[in-house]
């Protein structure tokens, strides 16, 4: 009896405990998943770190190997010349005009330590080619026409990670010899990085590779490190300072330039393509009339021709001798009278179209035409107002991308050799320039 007594009295007592216990119980319960959440963070965050160290070991590796046995090779090709920038205390923004596809190989050989570049998209759909830049050299990706809040983000945290990166200001090759004017944004982001600004003017590009050409000129190139701005130096500045001293730096005019230095740049076809930048005759004043051969270049319309020499001049039939800046901006302006006046009658191009997915993948080729009129723009069987463009710009020679919508659907449009998308892109900047 006495066992049993006590055995219900032990009993009592634990249910008496437990009983009070699921206040307890449950709170273990609730914390006990935060904390192996929290662990599991922690191991992810440190395998993300041991990752990074990894990528940046093997890019600096990528960098060293590339520029020991590469440097030689461009420098005899381009003939080229520069201001070293191994004495320059990193880390560092560094600006830099854009005149060819192989300027980041410039600037990496003027530099001493690696450099992060900021590349276009359309980078994302070359293959192996894709692959290779992501593994050895992981550039910034940026979307033509877009505002580009993620690559900035991404530029500032390079910065502060201790990286050197180096941004093309104007965000697109010269068309005409001629510097463009660098996005608004940039002296923000030069001002906001908490790092040097480095300002790198590169002369001679344009005329070893025009805009146009297939190929490569051999005739003289120059790496000019015209600045280095310290962060100090930077707060001093308003963004619209910022902005005028970049533009002074990174001015370049391959025809200014010619006037005293006179340096031939020698090649073959050096005429062949020129119509995707010249869109209008200077003779008849028409569009769309242009065509080249190797050697030269006749309007369709009134006979007109012109050959593009070693010097970058185009000797004419009407016996003027002209230059690529100078016919660009009359055609430019040109082209945006008649778009105020209402007689601009309208381009038409034949193109492939395709959607360009969210993971930069494109999608199914679409053929059809291509045509802007003063209300919009029409191409694979769709018809947009003015308005609806909420982005284009022009890669590559003459490839057009261009966003829709305030989705922002990405299209790819492609032409011939000889289709010029220049056009099109002084339109939607008259555009927006009256929307706004």
């Amino acid at each position: 009896m006495k066992d049993n007594s006590e055995t219900k009295s032990r009993q009592a007592s634990v249910d008496e405990k437990s009983i009070d216990q699921p206040a307890a119980e449950g709170k273990r319960v609730k914390t006990a998943p935060d904390a192996k959440a929290k662990k599991a963070a922690e191991k992810a965050k440190k395998k993300a770190e041991r990752q990074e160290r990894r990528e940046a070991r093997r890019h600096r590796r990528a960098w060293a190997f590339f520029k020991l046995t590469l440097t030689k090779y461009f420098v005899r090709k381009f003939r080229y010349s520069y201001d070293s920038l191994k004495e320059v205390e990193g880390p560092y923004l560094l600006l830099a005009n854009h005149n060819m596809e192989l300027d980041p190989a410039l600037v990496g050989i003027a530099a001493g330590k690696q450099i992060y570049f900021v590349a276009s998209e359309h980078i994302m759909r070359k293959g192996l080619g894709t692959w290779f830049l992501r593994t050895f050299f992981r550039p910034i990706i940026h979307t033509k026409g877009k505002t580009g809040t993620k690559s900035v983000m991404a530029i500032i945290k390079a910065l502060k990670k201790g990286y050197n990166v180096c941004l093309f200001a104007e965000g697109n090759r010269s068309f005409n010899g001629v510097t463009g004017d660098i996005l608004p944004s940039t002296g923000k982001l030069a001002r906001a990085a908490g790092a040097s600004l480095v300002t790198f003017r590169i002369e001679g590009g344009y005329l070893t590779q025009p805009r146009f050409s297939t190929s490569y000129r051999k005739g003289k190139t120059y790496g000019h490190l015209v600045h280095v701005y310290k962060p100090d130096e930077l707060k001093k500045m308003s963004d619209d300072e910022m902005n005028e001293a970049i533009n002074r730096d990174l001015h370049e005019d391959a025809y200014k330039t010619q006037e005293t230095e006179r340096t031939a740049y020698k090649g073959k076809n050096l005429t062949l393509g020129i119509e995707s930048t010249l869109f209008w005759c200077p003779a008849c004043k028409k569009f769309e009339t242009l065509k080249s051969t190797p050697d030269e270049v006749r309007c369709s319309a009134c006979g007109f021709t012109a050959s593009f020499d070693e010097y970058g001049y185009l000797n004419c039939s009407d016996g003027v001798t002209r230059n690529m800046r100078d016919w660009d901006r009359e055609q430019k302006e040109f082209l945006i009278g008649q778009f105020r006046d209402g007689t601009f009658g309208g381009f038409t191009d034949q193109v492939t179209v395709r959607i360009i997915g969210a993971d930069h993948k494109a999608g199914e080729v679409m053929n059809g035409e291509l045509r802007a009129t003063t209300e919009g723009v029409t191409f694979a069987g769709k018809h947009y107002k003015r308005g609806y463009i909420s982005g284009l710009a022009v890669y590559s020679r003459n490839n057009i991308n261009t966003l829709f919508g305030p989705e922002e659907v990405q299209y790819d449009l492609r032409g011939d050799l000889g289709f010029n998308a220049l056009k099109y892109y002084y339109l939607y900047q008259e555009t927006k320039e009256t929307e706004s």
